[in-house]
C-alpha cells in the first residue's frame, strides 16, 4: 500500500486485522506500518498516537450497538438489549477490549451508548446523579462480565460445559466443614450459559437501581 492511498479507514481496517489475527501483544505501530507497507511515522499523519487510533477502532466496532433498539418495550428492555450487544461486541472482538483499556473512546458511537443509557434511566424516574451511577453500574457489570468470560468464549459449547463441570466437581470435593455453603451449592454453580448468567445479574441489578418503576 502506498502512502498516497493511506487513509484513516485503511489504517483502522489493518489495525483490526492485525489484532484479530495475531493478538493484542503483536500489535505495535511498527507492525502496523509493516502491514501497511509504509513507515510507521506515516500513521501519525492521520492519528496523533496509538490511543487515538484505538479509539477509532472502538468507534468502528461499536457502531451497531445502538441501532434499532426496542424502544416500544420500555426502558428496561432497551438497557438489557444494549448491554447484551455491548458484551457480545467485547467478547467477539478482541480489538475492542484492547481499545477500551485506554478508557472511554470519547467518540460519537460511545457518546450514543452513554446518552441512550442515561435517557433510559431518566425514563425510569431516576434523578441525574442516580442515573449517572446507574450508568456506571451497568457499564462496569457489562465490561467486567465480558472480561471474565473472554477466556472461555472461544471454546465450543461442549468444551465450556466440560469446563463448568470440572469446576463444579472441584467445589463439590472441598471440605464441607470449612466450606459448607460452597459444597452445598456446588451442583448449582456455573449452570446455564455465561450469557444467561449475565442477563440474570443485569436484571437483578436493574431491580435494585429502579425498584419502584
Amino acid at each position: 500500500m502506498s502512502r498516497a492511498t493511506l487513509t484513516r479507514d485503511s489504517i483502522v481496517d489493518t489495525t483490526i486485522r492485525i489484532i484479530a489475527e495475531q493478538g493484542t501483544e503483536a500489535f505495535t505501530m511498527r507492525s502496523l506500518g509493516h502491514a501497511l507497507g509504509t513507515d510507521p511515522t506515516a500513521v501519525y499523519r492521520h492519528f496523533r498516537d496509538k490511543a487515538e487510533l484505538l479509539r477509532a477502532v472502538s468507534e468502528r466496532l461499536l457502531s451497531t450497538v445502538t441501532i434499532d433498539l426496542p424502544q416500544a418495550d420500555g426502558w428496561r428492555a432497551v438497557v438489557v438489549e444494549l448491554c447484551g450487544r455491548l458484551r457480545s461486541a467485547l467478547l467477539n472482538q478482541p480489538q475492542l477490549a484492547t481499545a477500551l483499556q485506554f478508557g472511554p473512546p470519547l467518540q460519537p458511537t460511545e457518546f450514543a451508548i452513554t446518552e441512550t443509557l442515561l435517557q433510559q434511566f431518566r425514563l425510569a424516574g431516576l434523578e441525574l446523579g442516580a442515573a449517572a451511577l446507574a450508568y456506571h453500574s451497568v457499564i462496569e457489570l457489562t465490561v467486567g462480565s465480558a472480561a471474565i468470560d473472554a477466556a472461555l468464549h472461544s471454546l465450543s459449547n461442549r468444551e465450556r460445559s466440560q469446563q463448568y463441570f470440572r469446576w463444579r466437581s472441584v467445589y463439590a470435593t472441598l471440605d464441607p466443614v470449612e466450606y459448607p455453603e460452597t459444597v452445598a451449592a456446588s451442583s448449582h454453580l456455573y449452570r446455564g450459559t455465561a450469557d444467561e448468567r449475565f442477563v440474570h445479574a443485569l436484571e437483578r441489578l436493574l431491580d435494585g437501581l429502579a425498584p419502584t418503576y
